[in-house]
């Protein structure tokens, strides 16, 4: 009678074991689709037009994200990635990947930039193909991790840079540009099975147009220094308001 009791309890963990079922995951991929206005952003012989016949272009795109999360229809959020980098010359930065828990999704949130937890660590930590280790032009030592790296150029006489161009240089950092970006639709599944891509739109063309918008010509950089940092939040602002996603 005693093996009978010592068994059964052991039995019946077995065959609830055997009933549970592991977490349904499928693994979706993020890639970085950058323009301005309609056409893509493209560093190579490429002029834009600000709609008041002055020209610009653009020459480095760099920037991180964090704590992205997908959304359920019910609010419930799946995590995906604690950071990534996106770099736009570079192939390998262009897209990155996690698992998520099978479902139907309506959105995705993410923070432009690092938590200050992240922006506290130093790249040297951290192996060269790690989000966080080693980037060029990405780390001052005295104000930490810089989250959005554009630089360019402007027209500033509306004549083809015949006599005057100003340089694009707004390098974003600081805890206090930390931005969460909020995305619903188009609906989207991911299966436990196969792969989900998909597009993280940019559109650089927002950041210079619409309500307070940033006047290249006026405000056509920052170092995120207190001198300048009301251009650094303006900016971090108006460059979270500038993303959809697509499938």
């Amino acid at each position: 009678m005693k093996n009978f009791v010592i068994f059964l309890p052991l039995l019946l963990t077995l065959t609830g074991c055997k009933s549970c079922k592991e977490p349904q995951e499928g693994n979706v991929i993020v890639t970085l689709s950058a323009t301005v206005g309609s056409q893509p952003l493209s560093f190579i012989n490429t002029f834009y037009n600000d709609g008041a016949d002055k020209e610009f272009y653009f020459t480095k795109l760099k920037f991180y994200v964090s704590n992205v999360r997908l959304v359920r229809a019910d609010n419930v959020e799946s995590p995906l990635a604690d950071v990534a980098y996106f770099d736009w010359a570079d192939n390998n930065w262009k897209k990155f990947s996690g698992n998520a828990d099978a479902g139907t999704y309506k959105g995705i949130k993410f923070f432009v930039g690092l938590s200050p937890q992240q922006n506290a660590t130093n790249p040297d930590d951290f192996k060269d193909d790690h989000p966080l280790g080693p980037k060029d032009d990405m780390y001052w030592e005295w104000l930490k991790h810089r989250f959005v790296n554009l630089e360019g150029r402007a027209d500033t006489l509306g004549n083809n840079f015949l006599g005057g161009s100003t340089g694009l240089v707004y390098h974003i950092g600081r805890d206090t540009c930390y931005r969460e970006v909020v995305l619903t639709a188009p609906e989207f599944t991911v299966q436990n099975t196969g792969k989900k891509n998909l597009q993280l739109n940019l559109d650089l063309l927002k950041i210079f147009s619409g309500a307070n918008a940033i006047d290249m010509y006026q405000q056509p950089g920052t170092q995120s220094e207190d001198a300048d940092l009301p251009i650094a939040i303006k900016f971090a602002d108006k460059f979270a308001q500038s993303f959809t996603y697509s499938e």
